[in-house]
């Protein structure tokens, strides 16, 4: 058994000057460096000493790596260096004796992130303050494109955002993209640090490099309240991005009903167009957006206006196969054979995407069932080319034909296929399936 225990006793690692540095064993990292440990060894993860007494705040430990020789400057494989760690951590008196050595204020991880931004991050205050006191670079931006004070918005940090204004950052300072602070609140919703921003002065009507203002974010996002915040303090609903798209189509877009209403009082043209000729309406039909149809056409939207390519609002409905809003639409007069620049209508659109309720509901409004599109596509053919047979049985059956040749070619390709269902409809269509206005 004393055999058993002294070999233990003899084969127990003798501990590394890792270990000592990370759970602050002085006595015993002072005996390994006098024994010659390696200062700088690199263990787990490619830490040195240094960087983990750093990172656990051990003071005398740090002061005892540094005077032995650590290097204050050291990277692990992800960038870090001593001084992120202890910002990390907020180990102010650690972080001040770094830099005291040599320890660059501004040295970035392979993220981008210096230590005053991971210190924002992590929400360090006494940390941020000593890093301004040694003039720390507060505008440089990490890979994502934030600065120090768009992280702390990005985080919530309330208290840090106060901190930084405090210390004389500007509240518009721009990121990568010209993103300022309050772009950052009002895409996400953080109202608290918006009306912060705003009361520091900061431009509500501020314009990104995309042609985006905070308005136009806070649209987007669907949030009512943050975009009353920003109408009250003077957001403009008249400027557009670089693709002409405000806040009230932006709101169309992503069917914010309640903010359109709102973009609408706060003077939006009701059919005001982006670079491509799209309404507000125009907008919503194709996104299947019922009750913001409704509140546009009540509002005297033009359910006749088009797009660059000719396309209508009733074009997107059917091709979107939106049955109650093409219902709408027709009932507020949109013109139901509507072609495009390359001359397809709303019946042709349906038919490409297989939709045959849409089909049969413009064809019971006076569609043209063999329109053809400048590339000779007609129903029938589109149908064809998508396989769908139920659409093929209606279109026959409300009137649509082929010459024989097409219907032919037709059905030998579905045939090639193995759709068997689709040839024989495209075969027997030719031979009797009447329209159902002859039948009886």
């Amino acid at each position: 058994m004393l055999l058993i225990l002294k070999f233990f006793k003899r084969a127990r690692p003798k501990a590394s000057l890792h270990d000592a540095a990370f759970r602050g064993l002085e006595p015993t990292a002072r005996t390994l460096l006098s024994e010659g440990a390696e200062v700088d060894a690199r263990g787990p993860q490619g830490a040195t000493p240094l960087m983990l007494a750093a990172q656990e705040g051990h003071l005398s430990l740090v002061t005892m790596l540094l005077d032995a020789g650590a290097t204050p400057n050291s990277r692990n494989p992800l960038g870090v260096t001593p001084i992120g760690s202890a910002a990390f951590a907020g180990h102010t008196a650690v972080l001040a004796l770094l830099i005291e050595h040599g320890g660059i204020v501004d040295a970035a991880d392979r993220k981008g992130a210096t230590a005053l931004m991971v210190a924002c991050q992590h929400a360090r205050l006494e940390t941020v303050r000593l890093l301004f006191d040694k003039k720390a670079d507060y505008t440089t931006h990490n890979d994502d494109g934030n600065n120090a004070l768009t992280l702390s918005v990005l985080e919530g940090h309330g208290n840090v955002v106060d901190t930084l204004l405090e210390l004389g950052v500007p509240v518009d300072l721009p990121a990568k993209d010209g993103t300022t602070a309050l772009f950052v609140a009002a895409e996400n919703g953080f109202l608290d640090a918006a009306r912060t921003l705003l009361r520091s002065g900061a431009a509500v009507n501020a314009v990104r490099e995309d042609g985006a203002t905070p308005l136009m974010m806070a649209t987007s996002s669907g949030d009512p309240a943050m975009v009353d915040l920003l109408l009250e303090a003077g957001a403009d609903t008249s400027l557009e991005d670089r693709h002409g798209l405000g806040p009230y189509l932006r709101s169309a877009l992503y069917g914010r009903t309640e903010l359109a209403e709102r973009m609408l009082a706060h003077g939006a043209r009701v059919d005001a167009t982006d670079r491509l000729g799209r309404t507000a309406l125009i907008l919503a039909a194709a996104g299947g957006h019922a009750d913001l149809v409704e509140l546009l056409l009540a509002k005297g939207a033009d359910a006749q206006a088009s797009t660059a390519d000719g396309s209508t609002a009733l074009t997107g409905a059917a091709h979107g196969g939106h049955l109650e809003i093409l219902t709408t639409l027709l009932s507020a007069g949109a013109s139901v054979d509507a072609t495009t620049n390359r001359g397809a209508t709303p019946l042709l659109k349906a038919a490409e995407e297989g939709r045959t309720d849409v089909v049969e509901r413009l064809a019971a409004a006076g569609a043209d069932v063999n329109v053809v599109d400048d590339n000779a596509n007609s129903p029938l053919t589109v149908a064809a080319s998508g396989a769908y047979s139920d659409l093929i049985e209606t279109l026959y059956r409300l009137g649509a034909n082929l010459e024989d040749e097409r219907a032919d070619k037709l059905a030998n390709d579905a045939e090639n296929q193995g759709l068997t269902d689709v040839a024989q409809l495209l075969r027997s269509g030719r031979h009797g399936v009447r329209k159902e206005s002859q039948r009886g």
